[in-house]
Parts: C-alpha cells; sequence; structure tokens
C-alpha cells in the first residue's frame, strides 16, 4: 500500500509570455492520495498578464472531472488559496468540505471580489478589442459554494470526527485536527491522522510571531497528542520566505513605522498604505492606532476588516478609524471624501486603501493625487510582486514619471504621475522567515518534508540548506514543484 499513497502540487506556477513555468508562487492546491481517498487542500488563483489586462487561471487537473475526490479543505482565505474553490466544489458534489468558521466568512468576501475583478477584466479586454478571457467560476457555483450541503465549518482549535459530523460510515479511522496558523483570521494548519498511521502535517501559509491574530510556532501538547510521536509524520510546509533570514527584529520595524508617520505628520503630510485586502489592513490599523492620527480606511478591505476586527464598529463610533462612504449610490460622496483626505484638507492621516500592488483597486485610483506630493509618504507593508507598479515606485528615482492606467468611460487611458513622495518598503511579512520554518521543521522531526510556496530555485536552495544543518534532518527533502507526484 505505500505506493498508493502520494501528493501532488498542482497550481503553483506562473504563465510566462504564454509558458508554464514551474517553481513559483501561483494558485495553491494540494492533492494527496493517501489509504485510498483523495483529498484536495485549497483551490486558488493565479494571475497572468497580458498586456493591461490581468488574466485569472485556475491550477492543474482540469478540477479533476471525471475523478471522485473525496474530501476539500481549505487553509484560509487569500485569493491565491481560495479563489477557484466553487469550480471544485461545484465539480465534486460527493467531496465533504471542511473550514475554519473565520476562513469561511472571509472567502465569501474574497470571491465576490474576485468574480468582481473578473468583470472588470473583461470589461477592459472588450473595450480594446482582445479576446475576453473566461470567468474561473460561474454564478451557479458560487452559489453552490454558499449553499453545499457537504460544507462544515468550525471554530478553531478542533479535532473533527468526520463520521460524526457528516453521519456517514466512510471514514472509519481518521482523525482531521484544525488549528490556527497565526498567518490570517481564520487561517489553519491540518494534521490528518489516517487508518495506517501516516501522519500528514500541512501548515499552510503559516506565522510564528503575532501578526493580526497570535503566532503559531506548534500547537501545545494538549492539542497534539501523540501527532508527532505515534506514527511516521509528512510535513508540508510554505516557503514564501523560505530563502530569507529576517533582516531585523519585528519590534525595530513597528518602531521605524511609526518614525515615519511622525516624521510624515511634522512635515504636514499623509501616510499612504496600499495594502492587500485581507489581513494586512486589519494588522496595519492596530499598529496604528497608538500614534492618535485618524485612520481612514478605502476599498475591499473595509470588508475584510469588518470580518477581521471585532472591535472595528466602536473604532468607528470613536472617530479612530473612518471607512469612506460604502453606499454604492453615494459614488460622489466617495470621492468627495477621498479628495478632501488625499489633499491634506483634514491634516495628516493614514490613509489605507487595496490593493498593495497598485496594479488595480482604489489605491491605484487615488495614488495620482499623493505620488506627487513631496510631504507625503507611501509604505509597502507586503510582499511586492516583481511585475507590479508598488515594484517601479520603489525603484526609480523622486521626481522621476510613473506611467499608471485607468479606465475612463470604457476606455483605458494612460496617467502620468511624477512620483515625488516618500517612498518605503518595511518587510512585515505574515509568513515566518527562514528561521520560524526551520525552527518548526526541527520541533516536528518529519521523515519526509514536502516544501511549496518557495519562489524560485535559489530560495529553495537556501532553505534545504539549513534544513539539512538540522541535528535530525528528515530523510526525504523535497521539493514539490507543480506537477510532482511525491511518494511517500
Amino acid at each position: 500500500m505505500r505506493n498508493d499513497n502520494w501528493y501532488r502540487q498542482d497550481g503553483e506556477y506562473r504563465m510566462i509570455d504564454g509558458i508554464k513555468v514551474p517553481g513559483f508562487i501561483g494558485g495553491t492546491r494540494h492533492f494527496i492520495r493517501l489509504c485510498g481517498k483523495s483529498i484536495a487542500v485549497d483551490s486558488g488563483i493565479g494571475l497572468d498578464s497580458n498586456g493591461e489586462i490581468k488574466v485569472q487561471y485556475l491550477p492543474d487537473g482540469n478540477n479533476y472531472v471525471g475523478e471522485r475526490i473525496d474530501l476539500i479543505l481549505e487553509t484560509h482565505k487569500h485569493f491565491d488559496h481560495s479563489g477557484s474553490l466553487p469550480a471544485l466544489m461545484w465539480h465534486h458534489p460527493e467531496a465533504l468540505m471542511l473550514m475554519s468558521t473565520k476562513a469561511f466568512e472571509g472567502t465569501r468576501v474574497t470571491l465576490e471580489d474576485s468574480n468582481h475583478i473578473a468583470f472588470k477584466e473583461a470589461e477592459k479586454a472588450r473595450k480594446m478589442g482582445l479576446p475576453i478571457p473566461k470567468p474561473v467560476f460561474t454564478e451557479e457555483q458560487l452559489d453552490f459554494f454558499y449553499n453545499n450541503p457537504n460544507l462544515r465549518v468550525v471554530d478553531l482549535s478542533w479535532w473533527v470526527d468526520l463520521n460524526k459530523e457528516f453521519s456517514t460510515d466512510e471514514w472509519a479511522g481518521w482523525e482531521i485536527g484544525l488549528h490556527s496558523a497565526g498567518h490570517d483570521v481564520g487561517a489553519s494548519s491540518f494534521f490528518i491522522i489516517a487508518p495506517d498511521g501516516n501522519r500528514i502535517f500541512l501548515t499552510g501559509d503559516i506565522a510564528s510571531h503575532p501578526t493580526v491574530v497570535p503566532g503559531v510556532m506548534l500547537p501545545d501538547d494538549e492539542f497534539l497528542g501523540d501527532f508527532f510521536t505515534g506514527g511516521k509524520v509528512i510535513m508540508i510546509t510554505e516557503a514564501t520566505n523560505g530563502g530569507l533570514r529576517m533582516a531585523k527584529p519585528r519590534s525595530e520595524v513597528n518602531r521605524e513605522w511609526d518614525d515615519i508617520v511622525r516624521k510624515t505628520y511634522e512635515r504636514g503630510g499623509i501616510v499612504f498604505n496600499p495594502s492587500y485586502a485581507a489581513s494586512k489592513g486589519s494588522d496595519r490599523i492596530l499598529k496604528s492606532l497608538h500614534l492618535g492620527l485618524p485612520i481612514i480606511v478605502d476599498g475591499l478591505v473595509r470588508d475584510h476588516i469588518r470580518v477581521e476586527l471585532p472591535e472595528i464598529d466602536e473604532l468607528i463610533k470613536n472617530g479612530k478609524v473612518i471607512f469612506i462612504e460604502e453606499d454604492k449610490n453615494k459614488k460622489e460622496e466617495a470621492w468627495r471624501q477621498r479628495m478632501e483626505y488625499t489633499r491634506g484638507e483634514h491634516g495628516c492621516v493614514i490613509y489605507i486603501a487595496s490593493s498593495a500592488t497598485l496594479n488595480q483597486g482604489i489605491a491605484s485610483a487615488i495614488a495620482p493625487e499623493i505620488l506627487p506630493n513631496e510631504k507625503n509618504t507611501t509604505v509597502f507593508t507586503g510582499h511586492v510582486f516583481d511585475d507590479s507598479v508598488a515594484k517601479t515606485i520603489l525603484e526609480i528615482e523622486r521626481g522621476r514619471t510613473l506611467k499608471m492606467t485607468n479606465l475612463v468611460k470604457g476606455r483605458i487611458e494612460p496617467i502620468y504621475v511624477n512620483v515625488r513622495c516618500g517612498v518605503r518598503h518595511l518587510d512585515d511579512s505574515s509568513h515566518d522567515y527562514q528561521g520560524g520554518l526551520i525552527e518548526r521543521v526541527r520541533l516536528a522531526r518529519p521523515e519526509t518534508l514536502i516544501v511549496h510556496h518557495c519562489p524560485g530555485e535559489a530560495s529553495f536552495n537556501a532553505f534545504a540548506e539549513q534544513i539539512r544543518s538540522l541535528p535530525h534532518p528528515p530523510k526525504k527533502l523535497i521539493w514539490g514543484l507543480n506537477g510532482r507526484k511525491i511518494l511517500f
């Protein structure tokens, strides 16, 4: 039965000039074959650029049409892990589905936004005379996701008896635990015990340092029991920062943020934080409240904050956080507010808006008002993608002109922006760095370590070198490249 157990990563690649290149962070989907069961974990979306158009694409496998999927698990709500779940679930009504309550609530926001982005990109393509991208999922599939009778959501942390939870007798001898992964509100690590004694520890995206939620290295002994000692352990770890050591203590990064805000206040400018919609906006609010400045929040990040921060209504009531007008019937009022805050008419504020790449989202729409003002500071606090406007802004000299685009009355129009404000990047990742990732492997002592979510060969090699230097390294250390079938 040994060779009947295997793992394959089906989504982590990038489309570069129409060519599929493995070994990048893409739309994650794990496929695990274990004790006769087929288990899919996550189903994200990758992005490809076709000139000005962003094309969404699916992981490999055609959603496993014609195959049986027994169980679908979701680690967290982020776009690259959940963006194609409706299509996968719709094609597999036989599958049981399990995720945390907060992951489900946040995924609803993510999927609605994904649908909105796909519609906008199709509109762009139509206006430019380009082929219209096929949507990743349909409204029918989205509705099925929301109302799937086989979907169960649970509060973290929890061990689930599948037979009891789903009123079946097909999962005798299986145990599945969900525990906070620290990375995001509702983000889960999965602990799977199979009838043959094999243990699968799938970290999901994970952080041992505090983010918007407390960090987690490993669960406590009460949760784990004999998980790491009662059988062979196969550990599947993300390694987004596997090649990176933490450059400075997180406390120092937080002090740098405080210093940037204070100096911008003294100049009479505003602090602009283009933010990933999920998690990062909430995290920045929590790290800024003590500074005493109004925190303006705009774009999709507002929807995620309502899921992530229980105290947000009180913060809004007290005037510490201000949401730009959300009523879609009051667009003129929303834009009036944006212009007043971005032009400094209300003094120094911290303006958090999605998206962090500045390729799209409300942040890209207000950036032309903020970037030319020498008094302002733009601060990126998340991962900076190579093909992003954010990357260009960080690299060009101050005073240089940047070309951005906008959709105006159905036409793509260029906007030329002179970037004169201060620009900073604070590496405040919600993923563990190399040290945290290695320490977790040291503590878990898996027999097999499969590495995924790793941005390139150099990063994997740097991580692998440190893993091999552990006192008790894994017997097998394998890069889970897209499409590689790994026996265990």
